[in-house]
């Protein structure tokens, strides 16, 4: 090849490798993320189950991480797609197989499949309607400080903002055990094997300190046997919610109601109060919340319990506890003395709650104090508290994004949770013996832990 057609050559491929590198050249590369270190002392904690409430309880130690990274691919203002990352760890690794991989990385020489998915979604602004959608798995959180729901879920969801109106609509698929089985014409199962959950929410600022909220969610469930999350039907939950800036205190009150079908034969009536309050005094602030979801006494006929999706994904982190409830500061071991289910097998419960939380300089700290118990009473030998937490937390930040602590939390356990056999609430059946399952343990010792941690955000 001559000289001159080499240069046109080179000239060529230059040409087009500038042309097919402009998006990419484009394109916003955003990194940001966290990576937590916890290590636990306690009595009711393992690193591996959930609580464990029994007599003469032995305390351990045990350490575990979890990292973040979320990764944006952002072509502009109103377009990105949004990757999220996880990777957990106990140190000394899990035992067993660990999601399929064998082990979760803590053990001797590491080197295991450990990164999990957990979001995954295009968000955009259509140009048309101005409307922003999400579109794929994402992180979706109910108005209700999550006492129905928190989770990562797959679904679409849009939102649009009518100042001062700002309304969303979404629909999500939280299961699917559609095969090619049930779906042919004679399987005698219904085609789609499926659960979802709409959600219409709108919120409107009377004021820039007055904001209401009205909701509605529906769940429809078509889910069958040892596959079926949640264990209903149909739930409709309509509720109503607002954001309060009164002066020094911010104030936000709740309330729903839900109806629908448990089965063909029952039927659903439940409701929830909630509020949560925080109020500037000193160099710190009050925090104070409580919540009522409502129970059922019986467990037969039609069901007045509230509905959640599932246990495992409520939450009340405006408690600020750390057994009673899940802390909101937990990781891997997110579990409370009730296995994280807020409803006690469908007694309901209730629980008030208050701390304070200040800073000076560099250091932060907080106190809080809760209490529960049970909505209902399904016997008359059964107890109804639950039990009195107290827990304090101090930590110092080493940089500003780069900090360290250390708490303790202990609980007076009711008698619903450490009582007589009879005491004790039934929560469910043994698939092998069919003997009941309790609450909690006779005659438990009250549980306690010592938290140390080490968080970096980025």
């Amino acid at each position: 090849m001559s000289f001159k057609k080499t240069m046109l050559a080179v000239a060529a491929v230059s040409a087009l490798t500038a042309a097919t590198a402009v998006p990419a050249m484009a394109l916003e590369n955003e990194f940001h993320g966290m990576f937590k270190f916890m290590g636990y002392q306690s009595n009711v904690f393992t690193g591996v189950t959930g609580a464990i409430l029994q007599d003469d309880a032995r305390s351990g130690f045990f350490a575990e991480q979890r990292s973040r990274i979320l990764y944006t691919a952002k072509a502009n203002d109103n377009l990105k797609l949004v990757t999220h990352f996880e990777l957990d760890s106990r140190f000394g690794g899990v035992t067993g197989d660990y999601k399929g991989a064998g082990n979760d990385s803590g053990n001797l020489d590491a080197d295991q499949v450990t990164l999990e998915t957990k979001d995954v979604y295009l968000d955009f602004n259509c140009p048309v309607t101005g409307t922003n959608f999400k579109v794929g798995i994402q992180p979706w959180a109910d108005s209700y400080s999550s006492l129905f729901l928190l989770a990562d879920m797959s679904g679409v969801y849009a939102t649009k903002k009518f100042d001062p109106l700002t309304a969303s609509l979404g629909w999500f698929r939280f299961d699917d055990n559609t095969t090619n089985t049930t779906a042919l014409r004679n399987s005698g199962s219904p085609r789609e094997i499926t659960g979802d959950l709409i959600v219409a929410d709108a919120k409107f600022a009377l004021s820039k300190d007055i904001r209401l909220g009205a909701s509605y969610y529906g769940v429809l469930n078509d889910t069958t046997g040892t596959t079926r999350i949640p264990s209903y039907d149909l739930l409709h939950m309509v509720g109503v919610n607002a954001d309060l800036n009164l002066g020094p205190a911010a104030v936000k009150p709740f309330a729903a109601y839900q109806f629908g079908e448990q089965n063909g034969a029952q039927d659903i009536s439940a409701y929830m109060l909630g509020a949560v309050a925080k109020v500037k005094v000193g160099p710190g602030s009050v925090n104070a919340s409580a919540f009522y979801l409502s129970g059922d006494d019986n467990g037969t006929g039609d069901n007045d319990d509230f509905k959640t999706l599932s246990a495992g994904t409520t939450y009340f982190n405006p408690a600020n506890m750390w057994l009673l409830i899940r802390s909101g500061q937990a990781i891997n071991s997110s579990f409370s003395v009730l296995g994280n289910d807020m409803t006690v097998a469908g007694r309901g419960s209730m629980g008030l709650f208050a701390g304070y939380e200040g800073s000076i300089d560099k250091v932060f700290y907080n106190a809080n104090i809760g209490y529960m118990r049970t909505a209902e009473d399904r016997t008359a030998a059964e107890e109804s508290v639950i039990g009195t937490e107290i827990n304090a937390q101090v930590g110092y930040k080493l940089y500003d994004n780069l900090s360290v602590s250390a708490a303790a939390a202990y609980v007076f356990l009711g008698d619903a949770l450490s009582g007589s056999t009879a005491e004790r609430p039934i929560i469910g059946t043994n698939a092998t013996t069919g003997a009941p399952i309790r609450t909690g343990g006779l005659n438990a010792d009250d549980p306690y832990l010592v938290n140390v941690q080490v968080s970096y955000v980025f």
